[in-house]
């Protein structure tokens, strides 16, 4: 009887969010469409341009340093932004404005952490591993939620992190930051209206990948390749695209072990501490190699402020 009733439950589930995405909304459409990504010059950020490119997207990179000729994707416009900063965040957007067109699709991507313990870090770290992670995506919304709510199309991706729902040791700042973002994205969603009916025409998406193979996460121990496989950024970003495309809204989980983990915050105690015991989740940071000091204190680059390649 149960597996019958779970069977039901899990079929009316699909069959619900098939319907919900296919609602008046927004799905890609290379054609009209002009999308902005933060920290889209390296990682998971840079492979998503490249996918959207590739598809005759016009795409805007905002990010702290312009890469490399030789890095830049082709047919994609760069622009020199610190996304802490709301004034910098304005000022590019009218750029992008008269360069692109009206954004229509925001891809709220930029990330740093530092793995120290808490009465390690200085509150120079602290404050710009929230404001990069968290508030950035506060006030890239707000800059260009406005033109969407206009133009009754737009489309919200926030790239959260499976740590929102289980953070180690030795990451506190970056896993507040990620649980901060899969609040906001839920608290946004439901201000836009119910995601059912959609009335502004907005569809909001909270992606939270496991590791990466990426500069972000440099050194850190894989805890257990099978049941934690770290995750190629080239297949993260085409499951984005892939849901930007289908006009896909909720949350997305990968791997597959991140669907379990806001199971954890309703089991005994004990539970979770054998969980997190037999992952090796608290340990593995002790390898950690990137530090929040030394991307604060990269030089931008030579290229005026903001700029457009």
């Amino acid at each position: 009887m149960i597996t019958i009733t779970s069977s039901l439950f899990y079929r009316a589930h699909k069959d619900f969010r098939k319907l919900s995405h296919r609602i008046v909304g927004h799905s890609l459409d290379p054609k009209i469409d002009v999308a902005v990504v933060t920290g889209g010059a390296s990682g998971l950020g840079r492979e998503v341009v490249a996918l959207l490119a590739a598809r005759g997207v016009r795409v805007a990179v905002l990010d702290v340093k312009i890469p490399s000729q030789d890095q830049c994707v082709q047919g994609t416009k760069y622009y020199q932004c610190d996304v802490s900063n709301p004034d910098q965040i304005t000022s590019t957007k009218e750029k992008i404005n008269s360069d692109l067109g009206v954004v229509s699709v925001l891809i709220n991507n930029a990330g740093v952490a530092n793995g120290k313990p808490l009465l390690d870090l200085d509150y120079e770290e602290i404050d710009k591993t929230i404001q990069v992670n968290l508030l950035l995506s506060f006030y890239t919304t707000k800059v260009f939620l406005p033109a969407m709510m206009e133009l009754n199309r737009g489309y919200i991706i926030t790239i959260g992190s499976v740590l929102g729902y289980m953070s180690p040791a030795r990451l506190s700042a970056y896993g507040a930051s990620k649980s901060g973002l899969v609040a906001l994205h839920e608290s946004l969603t439901y201000e836009l209206g119910p995601p059912l009916l959609n009335p502004h025409g907005i569809k909001t998406l909270l992606v939270c990948p496991g590791q990466m193979r990426t500069d972000l996460f440099r050194g850190v121990l894989t805890p257990s390749s099978i049941l934690a496989p770290e995750l190629d950024p080239k297949y993260v970003a085409a499951k984005v695209v892939k849901a930007l495309e289908l006009g896909r809204r909720g949350e997305i989980r990968l791997p597959f072990y991140g669907n379990f983990l806001p199971v954890f915050r309703a089991v005994p105690w004990p539970v979770t501490e054998a969980a997190r015991y037999f992952s090796g989740i608290d340990s593995s940071m002790r390898t950690f190699k990137e530090s929040i000091s030394r991307i604060i204190s990269r030089e931008p680059s030579a290229v005026n402020t903001p700029t457009i390649k």
